[in-house]
């Protein structure tokens, strides 16, 4: 059997969580522990309409763990950082351990800024991508635009044909 978050419980509110009523019961006691295995850990909340619901949890999520803090990396480790990247995307081995030994920080707070750091690369190449094709699609459109206002085809065979009069802008019959 499966912890499962029920729907109603995924998107229930800040003000909801003001209202915890904490945990039903240890393992083995109380109608939470027949409705769920020992690893999930259920809590009831009332939302900000006054009802009741029951959030289950596994138990390893760790909920009452305080977050822990943000990394703060100085001007001069952030230079250090980014000069590498520019150098190479991907650091691994030596030459992490060495990078976090110069700047103070753990090799797992390397690792972390280089992981966000090329996923922040890419979203930005992306966006530039984008931004990019449309500008060239808009180049073109307005290319072919211009082109159907200079050189509208004029009729070879006006024998046969009645005269036509174009409804361009700036285009003239004479």
């Amino acid at each position: 059997m499966e912890c499962i978050l029920a729907p109603e419980a995924r998107s229930y509110s800040e003000s909801a969580r003001k209202h915890v009523r904490g945990d039903v019961g240890p393992p083995g006691t109380g109608a939470a522990a027949q409705k769920y295995p020992d690893y999930c850990r259920t809590i009831t909340v009332q939302d900000s309409h006054g009802g009741v619901k029951e959030l289950v949890f596994p138990k390893a999520l760790d909920l009452d763990r305080p977050k822990r803090a943000r990394t703060t990396f100085s001007p001069e480790q952030l230079f250090q950082l980014e000069k590498e990247f520019q150098r190479n995307q991907y650091l691994v081995g030596k030459e992490r351990t060495q990078l976090a030994k110069q700047l103070k920080l753990s090799e797992t707070q390397v690792k972390v800024w280089f992981q966000n750091r090329r996923t922040k690369y890419k979203r930005d190449r992306s966006r530039d991508h984008e931004s990019t094709g449309s500008k060239s699609e808009s180049l073109a459109t307005c290319n072919i635009l211009r082109l159907l206002q200079n050189q509208v085809p004029r009729p070879t065979c006006t024998n046969y044909l009645p005269p036509y009069h174009y409804a361009f802008p700036g285009y003239s019959t004479s």
